[in-house]
């Protein structure tokens, strides 16, 4: 089977149960469509669990790629003397992370070991932008966002990179007509979908507010297109 779920925001344990009640296993794969950390408290342990499955497949989100800005000079060690040595461009960097809930994230980068650190370093860099897959039958396109400045003949490789990472959809978002649009990014509380995934037309939208007070992880089968929800 294939999966996918998306801004899971450090919720390690709603992650968990998640891969419990899909009963996961090898013979399956997972795509997680980014932001993965930040705002909850367990964003790095996710990761690692992540590393560690070559069936899961992660899109770069938002969160992500903030994160990767930052890190490569917060490498040597993550500490307070450190972070006052950071000069204006890296304090407006680092403030906007922070700002956009990346506390939990650095506190958490900051009881690594160096080696551990340039692990989540490298597999921020090796994150794809998008992915293509046919499953039950359908074709579908993965990316974070909603896709930005989207035009139907538009190759994948041709869109910026803003234009996968903070991409919002209008209700009446009309994408492919021959595949379906899946992201998250905007919890789809705000489109009207009640914290379930969301579907219009061309497009899903599978962020269900994880994070957030009421919210759930939402979980989608491509192949049976049945949302399971933690």
């Amino acid at each position: 089977m294939y999966y996918a779920m998306s801004d899971i925001h450090g919720c390690f344990d709603k992650y968990k149960e998640m891969l419990s009640l899909i009963d996961f296993t090898p013979r399956d794969t997972l795509y997680v469509l980014g932001d993965v950390i930040d705002r909850g408290p367990d964003g790095i342990k996710i990761l690692q669990d992540m590393m560690l499955r070559p069936n899961v497949f992660p899109l770069l989100g938002n969160h992500e790629f903030t994160a990767a800005v930052c890190l490569p000079w917060l490498m040597e060690e993550v500490t307070d003397q450190s972070l006052a040595a950071l000069d204006e461009t890296q304090l407006a960097a680092l403030s906007e992370w922070i700002t956009n809930g990346g506390g939990p994230t650095l506190r958490s980068l900051k009881q690594l070991t160096q080696e551990e650190r340039e692990d989540i370093l490298e597999y921020f860099q090796e994150m794809e932008l998008y992915a293509e897959v046919k499953a039950g039958g359908r074709s579908f396109v993965l990316t974070h966002s909603a896709l930005e400045n989207f035009a139907p003949d538009k190759p994948l490789d041709s869109y910026e990179l803003q234009d996968f990472l903070f991409g919002r959809p209008e209700p009446d978002a009309v994408y492919y007509p021959d595949k379906l649009l899946v992201f998250g990014h905007t919890p789809t509380r705000i489109l009207g979908g009640k914290d379930k995934i969301l579907r219009r037309g061309t497009w899903i939208d599978i962020d269900c507010g994880c994070v957030f007070k009421g919210g759930r992880l939402g979980c989608l089968c491509l192949d049976t297109m049945e949302g399971v929800y933690v």
